[in-house]
This record gives structure tokens, C-alpha cells and sequence, in this order.
């Protein structure tokens, strides 16, 4: 009964991180095959070639971001006045430095392709209490900060130019306007403090809209692509169709297999024990029950040669004695419900405690392949430090199937090992 009952929800729970996480991939450079190739420049992965990668029945998602520096256009921004630094000044409003002729950015547009759009915005540092996300193309969402600057609402329209050679104006219709609780700047940018890097001046667009713009075509290196598979087990499938779809030799996939098991390592490997458990218990449990109730109706081996004598058939005294081994069962399959209910828990804690000191040892110790690659940080994996066991409906009628079954078994044995002696015989050998 433990062992089911841990096995289940053990297995409910690895299903479920699957289900929501996968195993993350990365596509780097593989330094070794492009110095054997004697290839002096790479081949940069383009946009497109990175959407493609994404379409794959192997893959449980693929995310995209990109940031690229810009200019808003006849709009003033925040920090316009700050010193730019090594001897250079200007004002980064009105198109840049200088008026709209500058080649100076002064704003950030970020694309993204989650529904969650970044990690700020599901911690709540950043909201959007007035309209809505830029699902579609040419729609886009500023800051309040921003907003208020500009005396912008929603539904109002902005111009911005990249900052490629042949600068190009794109308009954008403000879908939403958030409110930004973040710090002016990141810590690594505190140094630079400039309008492109100051936060508040960031545009969000969706990755569509980015696409359609073009703005990625001067700049492959602008989009980040974050492949999630469904299990680590498709990595290699996953790399074939890659190389198929143009992916250059001196790259290489690999996936964050290490991650993954750090999280459900120790809960598959309780599950693993709990399932040999199970099935050391069936075989020796059910040739010990065979055995006892050979021996417990041996010793009633007068009792059914009266029976027998009497008249009644072989197929009633079966019967009579099969209810009787049914009745014991189902009154120990109810004390071992309970008594199953209440260890389960302090077994499993147990279990799992074991399992994740084994498996800090083994990172302590290095033995833990980690795997290369360059992987996201859109969510933090932690390790699995505790398994909430509950008693569910297959649970349940899994354990009462194997307790009738091993009742059943062991009682025909016996059974049938009695009732082949002739009513006669077994009363003339009573001592």
C-alpha cells in the first residue's frame, strides 16, 4: 500500500513538471568542430532559421525575445540631458542628439513572444493597469513614466526609427501603458547611465510585430530563442531535425538535462525504490501467502473430508473456504488502508530526504555531469525538497485489485491442493 500510493503521486508529480517545464535547450558555438573546420568566420543563425527550429512536434514550447536599440521621434525621453561621456553631450530628445538627423539611440524596443511577456511583469515589479498587452502587429506598450512625459494615453500613436544605415520610420498605436516599479537602471548599466539604458524608456512590442518590421534582419544576434522539449530523451531526435533544417556543424544542442534532474532527480529516484519495493513484495509476499494457505488448510484437512462425506461437492467446499479467505482479505485491506494512510507520508519524507542528501553528495563531489550550454533564465528551477503524498481513487483501486488477486491466487492454491484427496481417505489418515 506505501509503495503504490508513493509510486503514484510520485509519478503525478514528474508527469506534471514535464508537462509544465520539459527540459530546456541551447544552440552554441562548438568551438573544437569550427577550429577542425578551418572556417575563419561563422554563419550567424538568422530569425527565420530560428522560428523554423521552433516548429517541432518535439518541442512543449519556444520562446523569443529581442532588444534593439532605437530613436522615438519627436518625443522626449528620460535622462535626455545626461552627459554621454568621453568628451560628447547632447540632449536625446526630439530624435537624438542634435534633432532628428542624430544617429544616437535613445531608447530600447524589446519583443517578446510569453504570454507572461518577462519575469517583471509576472512578479508584479511592473503592471499594466491600462489596456492591454501588444498582441497584434504594429501595436506597442510604453511606460507611465513615459506616458506622462509625452502626455500620451492609450491609442495614441508613436514613430521610432532603428538605427540600421538606412534608418527606416515604423509607426506603432500604444495598446497598453504600464506601470513600472522597477529601479531607473540595471546594476551592470549604472555606469552608462544613458536614455537607451534607462528602463523606463524601454517599448515593449510583440515578437510579430518586430518580425514584420524587419528591424531584425541588420541584427541576427538581437533575437534570443529558448526551446523547452517535452523530455530530455528528445535531444537527439530534436538535433537531426536541426542539422535538417540547415543548422551548421560547429553548433552544438544540447539540453539542460542537468537542471531537469536536479529538480526530479531524487523524486524519480524514490520512485524507482518504491517500484522495486513492489515488486519484491508481490513475489515473495504472494509465494509466502501461497504457502501459509496450503498449510492453514491442510490442517483443516478433516474438516473437509466430513464436508465431503456428507455430500457436499468439491465446487461448495471451494466456495465456502474462497468467501472465507475473501472476508480476511477485505478486513486487512481496510487495517491496511489506515495503517498505509499514516506511514505513508513519514515513509516518502524519509525517502526523499535520503535521495536529495545523495544527490548533493554527488554534485559536491562532481561526480554530477553538468551539461554545457547556455540556458534561460526565465525561471528558476528548485529542487523538489518535498512530496505532498495524498491517497487517490487509482491508488486505491490498484491496491484492492493486488490484495483480491493475491487472496485469490493463494487460496485456490490451497484449495485446490486439498480437494483432490477422496473424502475417504482423508478421514482414515486422521491421527
Amino acid at each position: 500500500m506505501v509503495s503504490i500510493v508513493i509510486n503514484t503521486t510520485t509519478t503525478e508529480i514528474i508527469n506534471d513538471y514535464k508537462t509544465r517545464f520539459g527540459a530546456e535547450v541551447a544552440i552554441d558555438l562548438d568551438y573544437d568542430k569550427l577550429a577542425q573546420s578551418g572556417q575563419m568566420g561563422v554563419d550567424d543563425i538568422t530569425t527565420s532559421q530560428y522560428i523554423e527550429f521552433g516548429e517541432s512536434d518535439l518541442l512543449l514550447s519556444s520562446i523569443y525575445e529581442a532588444k534593439i536599440s532605437g530613436q522615438l521621434i519627436n518625443m522626449d525621453v528620460l535622462d535626455k540631458d545626461l552627459s554621454v561621456g568621453n568628451g560628447m553631450s547632447g540632449a536625446y530628445g526630439d530624435g537624438g542628439v542634435g534633432g532628428s538627423e542624430s544617429s544616437m539611440p535613445n531608447m530600447s524596443l524589446l519583443a517578446s513572444s510569453r504570454a507572461d511577456i518577462s519575469d517583471e511583469f509576472k512578479s508584479g515589479a511592473r503592471k499594466i493597469p491600462d489596456g492591454e498587452y501588444p498582441a497584434g502587429e504594429n501595436e506597442c506598450m510604453i511606460s507611465e513614466q513615459l506616458a506622462k512625459l509625452n502626455n500620451l494615453s492609450v491609442g495614441d500613436t508613436i514613430q521610432l526609427k532603428d538605427m540600421g544605415q538606412s534608418p527606416k520610420t515604423y509607426t506603432l498605436t500604444i495598446s497598453g501603458i504600464f506601470e513600472d516599479h522597477t529601479t531607473d537602471y540595471l546594476d551592470d548599466q549604472e555606469p552608462f547611465r544613458l536614455p537607451w539604458n534607462n528602463r523606463h524608456n524601454e517599448v515593449f512590442v510583440s515578437i510579430d510585430t518586430i518580425t514584420a518590421m524587419g528591424m531584425l534582419e541588420n541584427d541576427n544576434r538581437a533575437l534570443t530563442a529558448v526551446y523547452t522539449l517535452k523530455a530530455p530523451s528528445d535531444l537527439e531526435a530534436f538535433k537531426a531535425e536541426l542539422t535538417a533544417k540547415g543548422l551548421p556543424s560547429y553548433y552544438k544542442v544540447t539540453s539542460d538535462e542537468s537542471g531537469y534532474k536536479t529538480v526530479v532527480g531524487p523524486v524519480e529516484e524514490m520512485s524507482k525504490i518504491t517500484n522495486t519495493f513492489l515488486i519484491v513484495i508481490l513475489i515473495l509476499g504472494g509465494v509466502i501467502l501461497v504457502v501459509l494457505s496450503t498449510m492453514a488448510i491442510r490442517e483443516r484437512k478433516y474438516e473437509i473430508g466430513v464436508l465431503r462425506a456428507m455430500g457436499m461437492g468439491k465446487v461448495k467446499v471451494a466456495i465456502g473456504f474462497l468467501c472465507e479467505s475473501l472476508i480476511i482479505t477485505s478486513l486487512c485491506l481496510i487495517l491496511g488502508l489506515g495503517v498505509g494512510a499514516l506511514v505513508s507520508q513519514p515513509v516518502a519524507d524519509t525517502l526523499l530526504e535520503s535521495q536529495i542528501q545523495i544527490a548533493e553528495e554527488a554534485e559536491f563531489s562532481g561526480n554530477v555531469q553538468q551539461v554545457g550550454g547556455t540556458f534561460s533564465n526565465l525561471r528558476e528551477r528548485q529542487r523538489l525538497s518535498e512530496v505532498e503524498i495524498s491517497m487517490s481513487g487509482e491508488a486505491i483501486l490498484t491496491i484492492v485489485i493486488i490484495a483480491l488477486a493475491l487472496g485469490l491466487v493463494s487460496s485456490l492454491s490451497g484449495i485446490l491442493y486439498i480437494t483432490k484427496y477422496e473424502p475417504m481417505k482423508i478421514l482414515s489418515e486422521r491421527n
